[in-house]
C-alpha cells in the first residue's frame, strides 16, 4: 500500500548536534554511514553527554567534510577510532572546527563553558568508554524528559516491547548508550509530516522535523490519518531498494523543546507538555532494517503486507 514517499534524509555526525541532509544514501543494518559517529564526552566525569544533559550542544552543526567519504562495507563490519572520518562543526559563535584538529578540547570546552572533548565510536566490548559515572537519579531523569506533573518514566517505558525494555532498562542504569553505538535506541528513526502537522495543528507548536532529529522523513499521502506511523510497529516499509521492519514508537525527551540556532529555531516551552497530551510522548518510529540498499529523496513509500 502506497503511504507517500521519502521527503528527507538526514545524518547526524556528532550526537546532539545539528545534522546534515543527503539526496541519496545505502542504508545498512547499522543505519546510515557516519551517522552518530562521535559524541562529546565530560573529561570530568568521563561520561558521554548529549543535549539532555547540555542543551547547548543543539546550537552546534556537524557534518562530513567534502571529498569525505566511508567505505560501505567496512562501515557494515565495524568502524571505530581512528577508522572513522573527521567531522566539520559549525559553532555559534561563527567558529569552524574539526573534531580531529589538536587544540578542538580546549576550543570546545572554552564555547562550551565546560570540560569536553569530541570521541570517536568504540568498539561494543569497551564497555568502560560507554558507562556512566553514577545511574541516573529520578531528579535526572524527570530533568532530561520534562516530566510532566504526574507523569513518570515508567507510565511509557511499560508501553515498550518486553525485550526492548529490558535493554533499555539496563542501559539507562549503566550505559549512556548501548556500547558499540551512539544511539540511544535503534539506529533508524522514521517520522511523517501527518504526525509534525498533527501536534501543530493541536498545540500550536513549532512541530518541524529539526527539532525531532529523525533519520527519514515521510512526506504522508493526502488524507492520512494523524500519528499513522504508530500503526506500523511491528510491520514492514519498502523505500527504494530497502525493506525496514518498524519496531517501537520514539519515546520523547526535552530536545524537541529546546532552542537550536544553527537552525534559527527558538525554545518552544509548550512542547513536552504538548507531546504529553496529544501523542502520549511518542513522536516518530524505530526501524530495523531488514534488506539493505539505497534510498533516494522523492523514493516512493509502501507499507508492505506480511
Amino acid at each position: 500500500m502506497l503511504i507517500g514517499q521519502l521527503k528527507q534524509i538526514w545524518r547526524y555526525p556528532i550526537k546532539s548536534m545539528g545534522g546534515e541532509t543527503l539526496s541519496s544514501v545505502p542504508l545498512s543494518s547499522k543505519g546510515i554511514a557516519g551517522d552518530r559517529c562521535w559524541a562529546v564526552k565530560d573529561t570530568e566525569t568521563n561520561e558521554i553527554r548529549s543535549a539532555k544533559q547540555w542543551p547547548e550542544l543543539l546550537n552546534y552543526r556537524a557534518t562530513l567534510p567534502a571529498g569525505a567519504e566511508i567505505n560501505q562495507s567496512e562501515f557494515e563490519s565495524g568502524l571505530y577510532g581512528d577508522a572513522l572520518p573527521d567531522i566539520a562543526i559549525s559553532c555559534p559563535d561563527g567558529q569552524s572546527l574539526r573534531a580531529r584538529q589538536t587544540d578542538v578540547a580546549e576550543l570546545l570546552s572554552s564555547a562550551l563553558g565546560r570540560q569536553a572533548i569530541l570521541t570517536p565510536l568504540a568498539p561494543p566490548d569497551d564497555f568502560d568508554h560507554y558507562r556512566l559515572a553514577k545511574q541516573p537519579d529520578e531528579t535526572d531523569i524527570a530533568e532530561a524528559m520534562q516530566l510532566q506533573p504526574g507523569e513518570t518514566l515508567m507510565q511509557h517505558v511499560a508501553k515498550i516491547p518486553p525485550k526492548m525494555q529490558a535493554e533499555l532498562l539496563e542501559n539507562l542504569k549503566h550505559y549512556a548508550t548501548p556500547p558499540g553505538t551512539y544511539f540511544d535506541a535503534l539506529p533508524l528513526h522514521v517520522l511523517t509530516t501527518a504526525s509534525m502537522d498533527y501536534l501543530r495543528s493541536k498545540a500550536g507548536v513549532d512541530a518541524v522535523a529539526e527539532r525531532y532529529r529523525p533519520n527519514l522523513v515521510i512526506e504522508s499521502a493526502d488524507a492520512s490519518p494523524a500519528l499513522l506511523e504508530n500503526d506500523w510497529v511491528g510491520k514492514r516499509l519498502q523505500i527504494g531498494e530497502v525493506v525496514m521492519r518498524i519496531s517501537m514508537k520514539t519515546m520523547r525527551c526535552a530536545m524537541p523543546s529546546r532552542q537550536q540556532t544553527w537552525c534559527d529555531l527558538e525554545a518552544e516551552k509548550g512542547m513536552a507538555r504538548a507531546m504529553v497530551e496529544h501523542c502520549d510522548r511518542h513522536l516518530g518510529v524505530y526501524a530495523a532494517i531488514e534488506q539493505p540498499g539505497g534510498i533516494h529523496v522523492g523514493d516512493q513509500v509502501h507499507l508492505l503486507e506480511d
